[in-house]
């Protein structure tokens, strides 16, 4: 009877994909993420002027294809079921992942300009992002903290 029981809940709730399926996933995504972004060098403090914005655009001509891509495997993973709160949440944080890929796109195009005021913007825009704290919420651990971000 206990295994016939076991079976029955295992057949319950349809594909047995769970939210700890989704994190274990999206978490892996972004630990793969963290370490191609932390084995590109980044500028140098010392660069200053349009050397620094040099420095900058040569960084982040590196490092956007490895955030597009992490946030098109996030993208790409199916979403578990779970309650309002949580489905909320998530919709959320694919909304601030999107806009933090965009801001590091608009920071790279300042950077190559040469844009101080454009730099500045984006990277305002970068660091007022929830996209981690949302990730925290949901329960994202390697997606949820500050320390993931490539600049």
């Amino acid at each position: 009877m206990a295994l016939l029981t076991a079976v029955i809940a295992a057949g319950c709730g349809g594909s047995g994909y769970a939210k700890s399926d989704f994190i274990a996933r999206a978490d892996a995504i972004c630990a793969g993420a963290v370490r191609q972004t932390r084995s590109i060098s980044p500028p140098s403090a010392a660069q200053a002027g349009s050397g620094q914005d040099r420095a900058l655009s040569a960084y982040l001509s590196s490092v956007v294809p490895v955030l597009e891509s992490e946030a098109s495997q996030l993208t790409a993973l199916r979403r578990p079921p779970g309650t309002r709160s949580e489905q909320i949440t998530l919709t959320r944080w694919y909304a601030a992942l999107a806009q933090s890929v965009a801001s590091y796109k608009e920071l790279a195009a300042a950077a190559k300009r040469g844009d101080d005021q454009a730099v500045a913007d984006a990277e305002a825009a970068l660091g007022s992002s929830p996209v981690d704290s949302l990730a925290a919420r949901y329960g994202l651990r390697s997606c949820g903290t500050p320390e993931t971000t490539a600049v």
